[in-house]
């Protein structure tokens, strides 16, 4: 036993520590999507024809100026320069491509040096919902739909069969998509705050038990161990012990409470997937809560420190598990 918030605290800074970064990395990818897509290709966030739920960018060589219909939902082919893709957009959100399209109907390429660029998002064939469930978003009828139509469309001539990208389609990104990003961005943001200063009161806590030990355990203050030695109750595996009169739990939370100040305790079970956990739980005159004090899950031991402390102590402990 002795003194180390670090190496009580450890744990949750890693995780504080990765929170921030995954915290910077979504409003990183969220400020994807509030760029142009010339912004976004420029900088080499490209479309590649594999997974990608975030904001990418496509230049639009060429498209087919006739729609597929399917599920009341409109597709465009658009050739780009990784292969051939299905667009799923109105026709008033491409109004210049087609309009341009129009102009150099008879050209191959006919938009490659027009410069169009789009910001759009990868909506894979599937999608996990929840731990089991899957959302299928391109049916076997929608791909032999697509590959038909590819098979009709003047693109067919300009890129084989196998650049047609038949496992993804692709949105464009609107202020719908925006919003969504913006939302998981400030619930990473309100999660990261929640955890740092969670932890923040964590150490407090902790630096306050260790200044009241100082002060119940002056003799002990520079040498902690030597208390396990004189203590007059010592469970190691719960990391408890009790001398004159104060309990101190030194496990991963360490707690010092002056048993003649909190006249009760409660033993409460707390369950979880995981298993069940006990905490102490004293109170001052009146039921006021003191102090909480977690003991692991070890019921045994746990019973034995209640049985030492309503027989030795003669302190009103209450088992409720």
């Amino acid at each position: 036993m002795n003194k180390g918030i670090f190496r009580r605290t450890w744990g949750i800074w890693i995780l504080t520590v990765l929170l921030g970064l995954t915290v910077v990395v979504i409003g990183f990818l969220a400020s994807y999507g509030f760029m142009s897509g010339r912004e976004l290709y420029e900088q080499g966030v490209i479309y590649e024809m594999e997974t990608d739920a975030s904001s990418t960018s496509i230049k639009v060589l060429d498209i087919d100026p006739k729609p597929l219909e399917i599920d009341d939902e409109t597709y465009y082919l658009v050739k780009h320069n990784h292969g051939v893709s299905f667009l799923r957009t109105d026709a008033s959100e491409i109004k210049q491509i087609l309009e341009f399209k129009e102009a150099l109907s008879e050209k191959t390429n006919a938009l490659a040096s027009s410069d169009f660029y789009l910001n759009i998002r990868v909506v894979n064939e599937k999608e996990k919902r929840g731990r089991s469930s899957v959302q299928t978003n391109i049916t076997p009828e929608m791909k032999e739909a697509f590959e038909q139509k590819f098979k009709l469309s003047p693109l067919s001539v300009q890129a084989p069969l196998d650049k047609l990208d038949l496992k993804h389609f692709l949105t464009i990104t609107d202020s719908a998509a925006r919003f969504v990003d913006i939302v998981m961005f400030i619930v990473a943001v309100v999660f990261f705050v929640i955890v740092f200063a969670w932890q923040i009161i964590r150490v407090r806590r902790i630096k306050k038990h260790y200044a009241r030990f100082d002060v119940l355990f002056p003799d002990y203050q520079y040498d902690m161990k030597r208390l396990l030695d004189d203590a007059e109750y010592l469970d190691e595996k719960l990391g408890v012990l009790v001398k004159d009169g104060i309990l101190v739990s030194y496990g991963t939370e360490f707690r010092v409470v002056d048993l003649e100040e909190a006249v009760s305790a409660s033993v409460f079970r707390q369950k979880s997937k995981w298993g069940g956990k006990f905490n102490f739980t004293f109170f001052y005159e009146g039921r006021k809560k003191q102090e909480e004090v977690p003991l692991g899950d070890l019921q045994d031991n746990v019973v034995d420190l209640v049985h030492y402390l309503r027989e030795v102590c003669s302190y009103n402990v209450y088992i409720q598990f």
